[in-house]
């Protein structure tokens, strides 16, 4: 039985949009955070953008000047820890938390720090768990994660975004897990050269596959740059039917979901909100 295609013409129930929807964005500072807020400060019915800027971060000055200006956005520096954070979210009523921080080991290097992935990538979303945690009305959980994610991978970065994908999913908060492909584009200030091989080798050499039929393939794999990436996360984050699942690189590239699969909240308390 050939399975219909994402696009083919399948009615569409329509997505609820959360009353007076509240982002809370961590990570706000990056390549993909930072195009989360500008999408968001200009997307109709968000009431308000928060985006967090650590409190030592080196980037802080460039925020004021590249987000601070933004309809709808504030800026936020309150410190990395539960209770702080549990105020802000409490605070500003977040409805949606995007976690969109990450590291690389240079940078982690310049900032001192051992074990990067440990404490960025999985501490993070074990930090904005336990904030989240006590909550009454808790925040919709939208992670950036990656395509490989898996705790048992030999890949250090990996096997961390996979520790951070089962916090979120053993939390029992609501919560949106998509699994981003190799993130790249020569908007990126940082010089990486993993990402200029895949721009110039493996992305032409997908996108033949594509044009042979192996569409899927190209989808997972094909990588992706902030603007295409924040899209996904939000269409996604906003999506009723990815409460409490994992979206895949190939459905974040469209709309976020292959609606006919069925997917439904594993709960119907969150449903009108989110």
């Amino acid at each position: 039985m050939t399975t219909p295609s994402i696009d083919a013409a399948v009615p569409r129930p329509p997505s609820p949009q959360p009353v007076d929807p509240r982002v809370f964005v961590l990570g706000a500072t990056g390549y993909v955070g930072g195009e989360v807020v500008r999408q968001l400060s200009a997307r109709d019915g968000i009431t308000q953008v928060l985006a967090h800027v650590r409190p030592d971060s080196p980037r802080a000055e460039a925020a004021r000047t590249t987000l601070g200006d933004l309809p709808r956005v504030v800026l936020d520096r309150s410190p990395l820890e539960v209770t702080a954070l549990r105020a802000t979210i409490e605070r500003a009523a977040s409805t949606h938390v995007f976690l969109c921080h990450g590291t690389t080991r240079k940078r982690a290097r310049a900032e001192g720090l051992e074990d990067p992935y440990e404490t960025v990538d999985v501490g993070l979303v074990d930090l904005v768990c336990r904030a989240a945690s006590d909550i009454e009305a808790p925040p919709r959980l939208v992670h950036l994660s990656s395509v490989g994610a898996n705790p048992n991978t030999r890949s250090a970065y990996l096997a961390a975004r996979g520790r951070a994908e089962k916090l979120l999913q053993d939390s029992g908060l609501p919560h949106t897990i998509c699994r981003a492909p190799l993130l790249a584009g020569p908007d990126r200030e940082e010089s990486r050269p993993l990402e200029t091989l895949a721009r110039w080798i493996a992305n032409p050499l997908l996108r033949a596959a594509g044009a042979i039929g192996l569409g899927r393939l190209r989808d997972q794999y094909l990588s992706m740059n902030a603007k295409e990436a924040a899209e996904g996360l939000i269409r996604s984050g906003f999506h009723y039917m990815t409460i409490d699942r994992v979206v895949r690189s190939d459905e974040l590239r469209r709309v976020g979901v292959y609606e006919r699969e069925n997917w439904t909240p594993a709960s119907r308390r969150d449903a009108a909100r989110h």
